[in-house]
């Protein structure tokens, strides 16, 4: 106890060299503070806000998910390229120049990043739990407050523009996927119509639908053979019974004479022809070969009809002509019935044909209508990313010039020199105390000599002594008073004009 008092004495004593000393290293600390370079920060806090018209009514074809949208977003902006080209365009860190005399460019990239932040942030919304409010802060560092606001305001533009331009560019996409795949789609239904048509046109007379009329037609067909061969029959007795009439007579008849056989084969071939024309096309071989055998015959003719014929050579000439004819209608009958036949045999595969084709079809309408109703919702999705109606950031606090730096924190700088000099002030009193020779308390004399003391006198201050130490005090307290004049001044200059402070 007898310690503490006598070392509070001696603090007290020297109270003034305390004081002193502390308020010189707060000023030291101000001054400090002042004199480094200041660093500004401006924030920029922009927001992720949700569609604007209900996706029960319409919604937005850009169905990105919103965390990875934005990280898109920050890589974009704090691209080499987009940094360095900010970085031009805005005169930062003009110092930073190769020996050469160019920009520095990793220099200038390197700083940049160091001095932007892009954090991406979410926060529980009251309304809805379960639903998270995005926030992106954007901030810079500068030597000075208008640029650093500049900056964050440059990035901010930067942001909005490069969410704008996905959204948009998404949409844009999507438009356009649709739009082509509409306009393939359509041609490819045209080209399979036209092929529809084409195998149908080829393959007119062997189609599905005409199986039960292609069946009907060989049944009339088979009767009207029967009833062409009885025909022929007939008209063969009715020669045969003409010409025994004639025979009874007793004429003589030959055939060859009254119908000269090139006539008879003349009359033959046009016959044919005249059939086959009824029951095959116009570009049929079997034509042409008839009509080539007709030209050459009648070229190759030398006979004539023999002239004056009685009604007997007629009417044999009339009844041999009647045969060639039915003849022919036989042949060109079961031309056409094998080519029935033909064509019967011909509508299984080709009913296979249509039916893929037509699937084909079908699939292709499908993916068309598919494809239409997607585009108008492409469209509608468009619409709305361009009136910016969709998804978008938001600016909730543009970034202003900042009134304080945020480097270097002079306020702690000052209260550390202020502590700084409070423990100096002790460290230097303890010192000269502990420093100082001689005896003072009647404890130095035991802890020293050895000597218990039985008495202490106190010391007697001489007229002259309480002079020095009154001079001491004055001076002392001056420089007291002088110090915390210049901190106060200090304080007031270089943090906090006085009359803000109190």
């Amino acid at each position: 106890m007898r310690n503490l008092q006598y070392y509070g004495g001696i603090l007290m004593q020297r109270l003034h060299w305390l004081i002193f000393l502390t308020f010189l290293g707060a000023a030291a600390g101000l001054l400090i503070g002042r004199t480094m370079t200041p660093i500004y920060k401006a924030d920029a806090l922009l927001v992720v806000e949700g569609d604007s018209i209900p996706d029960q009514l319409a919604s937005s074809t850009v169905q990105t998910d919103t965390n990875a949208k934005l990280q898109v977003i920050r890589k974009r902006v704090l691209s080499r390229d987009s940094l360095l080209d900010m970085a031009k365009r805005m005169s930062l860190y003009p110092t930073l120049r190769l020996p050469s005399g160019a920009r520095d460019a990793d220099a200038v990239y390197t700083a940049l990043t160091h001095d932007i932040d892009i954090t991406i942030s979410s926060q529980k919304t009251s309304s809805n739990r379960d639903k998270e409010a995005i926030f992106l802060n954007i901030s810079f560092l500068a030597g000075q407050p208008d640029q650093a606001a500049q900056v964050a305001n440059e990035l901010v533009t930067r942001v909005l523009k490069e969410d704008s331009d996905i959204r948009t560019k998404a949409a844009r996409d999507t438009l356009d996927f649709f739009s082509r795949e509409v306009d393939r789609l359509s041609d490819q239904l045209s080209k399979s119509a036209a092929a529809i048509l084409r195998f149908k046109q080829e393959n007119g007379a062997a189609l599905p639908e005409r199986l039960s009329l292609l069946r009907d037609q060989a049944d009339r067909l088979q009767d009207e053979q029967a009833q062409l061969a009885a025909k022929v029959s007939d008209l063969e007795g009715q020669r045969d019974r003409l010409i025994r009439r004639h025979e009874v007579s007793g004429a003589k008849v030959d055939l060859d004479a009254i119908y000269p056989p090139p006539l008879r084969e003349l009359a033959r071939l046009k016959a044919q022809r005249a059939a086959l024309q009824a029951v095959v096309p116009e570009e049929d071989a079997k034509l042409a070969a008839l009509s080539a055998q007709i030209e050459s015959a009648t070229k190759a003719l030398k006979v004539k009809m023999p002239a004056g014929a009685d009604a007997f050579d007629q009417r044999l000439r009339q009844i041999e002509d009647e045969i060639f004819e039915a003849e022919a209608q036989t042949m060109a009958t079961k031309e056409k019935v094998e080519q029935i036949h033909l064509d019967l045999s011909r509508i299984p595969a080709n009913a296979a044909s249509l039916d893929a084709m037509q699937r084909d079809q079908d699939n292709l309408r499908e993916q068309y209508d598919r494809a239409i109703k997607s585009r108008a919702v492409a469209q509608t999705g468009d619409t709305i990313e361009s009136l910016s109606k969709g998804e978008r950031l938001t600016v909730i606090e543009q970034a202003v010039a900042p009134n304080e730096p945020v480097k270097p924190n002079r306020k702690t700088i000052a209260v550390a020199g202020l502590g700084a000099g409070f423990v100096l002030g002790l460290v230097l009193i303890l010192v000269r105390e502990l420093l100082k020779p001689g005896l003072r308390r009647p404890e130095d004399l035991t802890a020293k000599l050895g000597i218990t003391p039985f008495a202490t006198l106190p010391y007697v201050y001489t007229a002259a002594d309480k002079a020095q130490r009154r001079r001491q005090r004055l001076m002392s307290s001056g420089a007291v008073v002088v110090v915390v004049f210049v901190f106060v001044i200090l304080l007031g200059v270089l943090y906090m004009p006085i009359d803000l402070i109190f």
